[in-house]
Parts: C-alpha cells; structure tokens; sequence
C-alpha cells in the first residue's frame, strides 16, 4: 500500500508482485493482498482505478477459500461501487468495473457459508442501495441494481429478499409470545431453536436468543420496539428508530460483545430498512415513465429495451415480499393505469403485482372502486388476450374477489339499482365458446380453462369435467394431426411449432391443473396418467398415425411427461400412477433427443424442490437420478449431478430441522416422517428403476451390469462420500439385505429382473453377481470383500465371499484393478445357489 501510495514508478512492479501473491498458499498473504489494493483505493482511488489488474485481484479474491479474504474483497469492491457509482470523471477502468462489482457481490449469496449471506445483506443496504438516501434517490438506486445485474444476481437478489420476509415473519411471531411469557414457554423456545438456524453459529446463538428472550420480558421498551419493527406496515425511519432502540440495551457495540453482534445480525435480517408505504408510489411513477420511454431510462443508465420489464419484475417481487406499504389507492390506480399500455409484456406482470396484493388483502373489500375498473379489463384478457394474459388475469380475479367470486354492477331494472353478478360463470362461458379449432383464441381458452379448473375445483365441477372430456380429450388429443411440417433442425423451440400441437401440449397441461385441484379424485387421475403414459409410450404420436415429425413427438412426449410430474406433486391424485407408467416416466431421463433430457430433468429438480415437504414430489422420483450414470454428454451428466447434490442436501437439511424440533412435530412423529424425506432411500427407487432400462437385460451380461454399477455409483457418491450428521454404512446394508427378499411390482414372476444382484462397488467384472457389500468393509461380521471408498489397490483386492460361507464359493481370485484379463477371467458363482444371497429384487413400489 505504502509503494503503492508513495513510489509511482514501482508501481507496475508491484502490480506484478501482488499478481504473484494473491494465489499464495499462505492465507495470511493473500489477505494482505487484498488489504493493501482496498486501503490504497481508500486513500486514492486514481491509483486504483487506473489499473484494470489491480480490480481483477479483488475480484478473484471473492472466491477465496477462507471467508475472512471474501469478507474483506466483497467490502472493498462494495466501497468503490458506493462512493464512485455516480462520479461522472471516473476513469473508464472504473465504469468497466462498476458493471460487474454489483454482480460479484450478489453472487456471494450462492456461497453455502451463512456468513457469506449475512454480509451480501447487509452490503445491499450499506452499499449497493444505501438506506441512509432519501425514498426518491433510494429508489433510483435500487431500480439502476435492479435493471442492469445479470440473471444469477437477479435470483440471488430475489432469493434474499425472499429470505428477510421469512426471517421477519420468524422473528414476529416469536416476539408475539412474549406478551404472555410463562403460558409460551416452550413455543418461546421452539421459535429460538428456529431463529438460531439464521444465525452464524446456531448453538451459540440459542444461548444468545435465551438470553435476549430474558431481556425482552423484563424491558417493555425492548419489547415495544421488537413489535414495531416486525410489523409489516412500519415505515424505514419506524424500523431504524426501533433498531436503535434495541441494540442500545445491549451493551457496547465491539466485537468482543458476541451478544451483542449476534442480536444485531438477527435485527439486520429481520429488518425492512429500504422500502416502505413512502418509497412504493415513488418506484412506481419510475417504473411508469421507463414503460412509456420517459427521460428516467437515460439518467438510470437502463437498457430502453428491457427498462420497463424489468421494473415491472422488482414490482412483482416487492408485492410478494411488501404487499402492505402497496396498498394505497394511488398505487392502485398506477398500476390499473399501466393495463392500458399497449404492450402485452405489461398486463400479465401487473396482474401479478395485483394477484400478491389480492393474496395479503382481496382489493374487492378495500377498494371497491378500483376493482370496478379492474373487471372488465381482466374479463377482456381472458377472452382475447395472450395465453399469459389470460392466465394471470383469472388469478387475479380469483385472488382478489374473494370467496363469493360476485361483484356488485349498475342495473336499472333492479330495486337498488345494483345486482350481483357471478362473474366466473360468464367467463367460463365465453372460455367454451373459444373451445374450437377454428377459434383465433383456442389456445387461450384452453389455458384459461386449465386455471379455472385449479383455482375453483368445486365451482364447477361437472361442467369442466365433461367439457376435459369432450373438448379436449376426444377433441383435441386424440385428434388425428394434420400433415407434419419439415423442420431444417433436429430440434425447435416450442414457438416454432404449429398451433395445432401447441394447443395438445396446453391441453395436457391443463389436464394436469384440473387434477391438481381436485386433490382426491382418483378415477379421474387414473385416466389421465394411462393417457400421459400412452403418449411416452408412443414416443409422442397418440394415434401412431405417423404424420408427427419427430420434432413435435418429441415436444409432445416430454409435456405428458412434465404434466405427469406436475400431477404427482399432489397428494391423492399422484398417488394413482401404476408401476409400469412410474417406469415408462423415468425413460425420459434417457431419451435419444437431448434437449428433452435437459427440459425433464429441469422439471424434475424443481419438482423435488418446491415447497418441500407438502407440495413436491415424493422420494420415490429421487431413483430417476439413477439413469444419469447412463448419460453420455458431460454437460448433462454435470448437470444432473449438480440437481442431485442439492435436492440431497436439502432434504438432509430439512431432516435435520424436523428432528431439532423446528417443524412443530414431537419426536416421534419426526422420526417417523424421516423415510419420506431422507434421500438415502433413494437407492430404494434407483435399483428398480435401472432394471427396467432397455440398458439391462439380463445378469449374466458383464457389460450390462458394469454399467448398472456405474449408475448405482452415480448416486452413491454423494450420499457416501458427503455423509451427513447421522450417516451409517450399517443403515445401507440392512437396506440392501432387505430388498434382496423383494420382488418386481411389474413382473414378480421374472426371474431375469428379480436376479438383479448388489453390484460389486470395487469394480470386480466377476464378482458382480454376489450379494451386497458391507459399507463398513468389516470382514469379520460380514465376509463380504472391503469397500475402500478411496480406490485403495491394498484394499479392494480382496475376494468377494459367498455370505453363506462356502469354501468352494470363496476360490475365487482377487481382482486385478489393472484389467488383467488373465487375473479377472475368473467366475463368482455361488455353489450353493443361494437364492437369498443372490437374489435383489426391485422393490414393490405399492408396498
């Protein structure tokens, strides 16, 4: 720094050095590194600026393995992003990195470190967009972060939002009990055991939040300000004031008072200190100007382009995360004013903005004059609009109608001069008029109907059920195509394909969101899921009537599939798939096209993931990731290792939530929900899968089943390897030994698939048709060869034992790791025929 500073013509030697030094394996010099170019752009920021590879070293230092170096690159960055953001002398070095500094401190929010989240937050609002700014410049300063970062910054920033609501609503209701202390004891605890988990350290915060629970009852100032500042409606000055008012009971802010810090930390989460009932019409009338090309798009630095989509985007996510401070009749009337701008990215954004709004309030009990306005606007849409238009229309209206689904009109011919008019029951009307091919609004009709059908299940149940039957099944799905269209590529976007299978594929899809209403009607469920499977099977052509190109089939095939995962997200109706169609489904994981491999394991992992435990899918579909030891694209086989990894870590981390307690359940019944959600009985799942692959035929194929232990390795790894708290070999042997007495849910009478045996992991080709190995690798117990997960040659070159003990069985020579072929040219077989020893069956999916 002091070179640096002090000796302008060492300053490109010691630019060299540093360069040098910032991959040092001595931390402590890295830090220093980053320290002296952060220093020196303190002192004078020319210095800085001027060199392009000084930036470049902070910004490599981000992704430092130790968090102390992230902490301090991550700051210093959001320093230079802060004081030189609107300095219009800055140096070009310096607008270069201006672009991307807003970018790489958002994605520290993907580092799995808690404290890596904690400083992303709080760099947000110290730096990225100061909360000390008035509302006015606050909300140009978030619309500019907003409108310019990329798309993995644009999740990250969603995704903290999104976290600050759910610790604010954490913290709220925790603070609730307080008012009655002793009746709340053990809530009081609960919620503590639940806040800890947003802490840094969350056995050490508990001892801190018992404490500051103490503090709360006995300070009624402590606990006043507590309550003000979790209130959804509280103004940012309200928040600050509070916060202040807290963090000075607390004793002095240094960084040895842990207390202290942690309380902070927690209030800093909790905390709403950017947007407010004042900043919302503000962001608003911007938003507005950016989508009529106002002169805000220049002086924000904005795309014209994109400007007001995006506005319209950080609205939406603002009404899910703040729908209070939006509920003002000005801020009503902006957004009903934007659904005359002739752009129809608009409308179904703000019908979103209005859905969440409805959601927190229905507008039709607090603004009664607006909703008038939004009627017939949404009634419109939903008739002659986009598919999108139409979608978020009815779920607007649905949303903010509330349970009566009436609204009051003007008639003359009424007593008062008012009458109720049941508004779904018209539009469901026209929606069946546009149910014709020949309609320039099919397709919007069938998706408008889809959404009826899940929003108001028990509306009309009878009416949408033979209107599934007749219009859309006989109709249009088992319609005969018309002649096929030639397409230049081997795959097409879904927009380059013809009406007609656009409209099938709305059709499954809507099917799909008629059952998902229902939640229990199971014939009806059992018919869909034989029609979906009936369109895989056929390879997307229904009627096998060979006028698809293989472009449509396959689009075709994969939305029965998507709809077939959509459906089993519910309970009670996806519950009714049959083995046969469980199997059928998994094959898309496999499918000759690649892209309908990317877009299915795409839906899978989210279906795993979303809104875990209650609206996901069930373990049973975790077995899929099995097939991806079958794929042969690295980029797709690193993908679905990347979905596997984390729909495994979240479940374990659910898991282990549900045992701590913070689900609410005893621990009983916690521990019974476990083999809903632990992902090691995916395993379970994965065996019967892969015996219904066309990748086995048989186990007597050594090529066969070497590839069957690949995909078992596949899922394995992660699961071994990145064990968790209660991790135990013992565990997957018993699992083992209990599905080798199982046998096929399809064909229990098929000895080929039910003599499907425990793959030898340590890569004996003879040894593959004996029984599971001991995970432990203890001989003494098991006489099963030692599974050495480190690929020990000493340790794996042991013979595979027959369990029962056979001496005849056990002549059998080690395996030569090399591929000697002499050495490995030597059977395992069990003389004895054991079938219990031998024999893994698939698992009965039924139970």
């Amino acid at each position: 720094m002091h070179f640096l500073l002090n000796h302008p013509d060492l300053r490109q030697d010691i630019v060299d050095t540093l360069k040098m030094r910032q991959h040092d394996t001595d931390e402590n010099v890295r830090y220093e590194v980053v320290t002296a170019i952060v220093t020196t752009a303190r002192r004078d920021f020319d210095i800085v600026s001027s060199s392009e590879d000084l930036l470049t070293f902070v910004k490599e230092r981000t992704l430092d393995k130790k968090f102390k170096i992230r902490k301090e690159a991550l700051t210093g960055l959001a320093m230079i992003y802060k004081n030189h953001l609107n300095d219009e002398d800055c140096p070009q070095a310096t607008k270069k990195a201006v672009t991307w500094i807003k970018d790489k401190i958002l994605h520290g929010y993907y580092m799995t470190s808690l404290d890596d989240r904690v400083l992303v937050e709080r760099l947000l609002n110290t730096s990225l967009v100061p909360y000390t700014l008035g509302p006015e410049e606050r909300m140009k300063k978030l619309y500019h972060l907003f409108g310019t970062i990329n798309d993995h910054a644009t999740k990250a920033f969603i995704e903290l939002q999104k976290t600050t609501l759910v610790v604010r609503n954490a913290v709220r209701d925790w603070t609730e009990l307080h008012r009655k202390p002793t009746e709340n004891a053990k809530e009081i605890q609960s919620k503590i055991i639940s806040l800890s988990r947003f802490l840094p350290d969350p056995l050490k915060a508990q001892e801190f939040l018992v404490k500051f629970s103490k503090n709360i009852v006995e300070d009624p100032k402590i606990l006043s300000a507590m309550e003000l500042l979790s209130k959804p409606d509280v103004s940012c000055k309200e928040c600050l004031v509070a916060t202040t008012v807290v963090l000075r009971k607390l004793g002095n802010p240094v960084m040895t008072n842990l207390y202290y810090n942690n309380i902070k930390i927690l209030l800093e989460r909790a905390t709403s200190c950017l947007i407010d009932s004042q900043a919302i019409p503000i962001l608003i009338s911007y938003v507005d100007d950016c989508l009529n090309h106002g002169n805000l798009i220049d002086e924000l630095g904005l795309h014209p382009g994109t400007a007001g989509e995006r506005g319209l985007k950080l609205l939406v996510m603002l009404s899910y995360v703040y729908p209070c401070h939006f509920m003002q009749q000005s801020s009503i009337q902006a957004l009903l004013k934007m659904l005359t701008i002739e752009d129809e990215i608009v409308a179904p954004l703000v019908f979103s903005v209005l859905s969440f709004l409805g959601k927190y309030r229905p507008l039709g009990e607090v603004f009664k004059e607006e909703m008038k306005q939004l009627v017939p606007i949404c009634q419109d849409m939903i008739e002659k609009g986009t598919p999108k238009q139409a979608k978020q229309a009815i779920r607007c209206l649905y949303k903010n109608l509330g349970d009566s689904y009436t609204i009051e009109v003007m008639d003359e011919n009424s007593e008062n001069g008012v009458r109720t008019v049941d508004l779904f029951v018209d539009i469901l009307d026209k929606v069946k008029m546009n149910l014709t091919p020949d309609s320039p609004n099919y397709r919007t009709a069938i998706i408008a109907l889809g959404h009826i059908a899940y929003n108001m299940p028990n509306k009309f149940p009878a009416v949408i059920k033979n209107t599934v039957s007749r219009k859309i099944v006989k109709e249009l799905l088992i319609k005969e195509t018309e002649e096929s269209y030639q397409y230049k590529k081997d795959w097409v976007f879904e927009e380059d394909l013809p009406n007609e299978v656009r409209c099938k594929m709305e059709g499954m899809k809507m099917m799909a969101r008629w059952l998902l209403g229902l939640k229990a009607h199971k014939e009806s469920a059992q018919k869909t899921f034989r029609m979906l499977n009936a369109v895989i099977v056929n390879k997307g052509d229904l009627l096998q009537s060979d006028k698809m190109s293989k472009q449509e089939m396959a689009w075709m095939r994969l939305s029965a599939g998507c709809a077939m995962l959509k459906i089993c997200e519910q309970k009670g109706v996806g519950d009714q798939y049959s083995p046969e169609q469980f199997y059928n489904l998994s094959r898309l994981l496999i499918d000759e096209v690649p892209e309908v491999r990317e877009i299915f394991a795409n839906k899978l992992h989210k279906g795993l993931g979303r809104n875990l435990p209650n609206k996901c899918l069930p373990l049973d579909f975790m077995g899929f990731y099995a097939l991806g030891g079958l794929e042969e694209e690295k980029k797709l086989k690193s993908m679905l290792r990347t979905y596997m990894n984390a729909d495994i870590a979240r479940r374990r981390e659910y898991a282990k939530n549900l045992i701590l307690g913070t689900g609410g359940l005893s621990t009983e019944k916690a521990l019974a929900q476990l083999p809903n959600f632990l992902p090691d009985f995916m395993l379970v799942f994965a065996i019967p899968v892969l015996t219904h692959t066309p990748a086995y035929t048989s186990n007597e194929a050594v090529d066969e089943l070497l590839v069957m232990r690949a995909c078992l390795w596949f899922i394995l790894e992660p699961l071994l390897t990145q064990p968790s708290d209660s991790f135990s070999s013992l565990f997957f042997k018993e699992m083992i030994d209990q599905m080798k007495n199982c046998k096929d849910a399809l064909n229990p009478d098929d000895e080929n698939t039910n003599n499907v045996s425990a793959l030898d992991l340590n890569g004996d080709e003879n040894t593959n048709n004996v029984s599971a190995l001991d995970l432990n690798g203890d001989e003494n117990t098991n006489n099963v060869s030692a599974l050495d997960l480190n690929g020990d040659e000493n340790t794996n070159n042991v013979s595979a034992l027959d369990l029962n003990g056979d001496e005849n069985t056990n002549n059998v020579s080690a395996l030569d790791l090399n591929g000697d072929e002499n050495t490995n040219n030597v059977s395992a077989l069990d003389l004895n025929g054991d079938e219990n020893t031998n024999n893994v069956s698939a698992l009965d999916l039924n139970g």
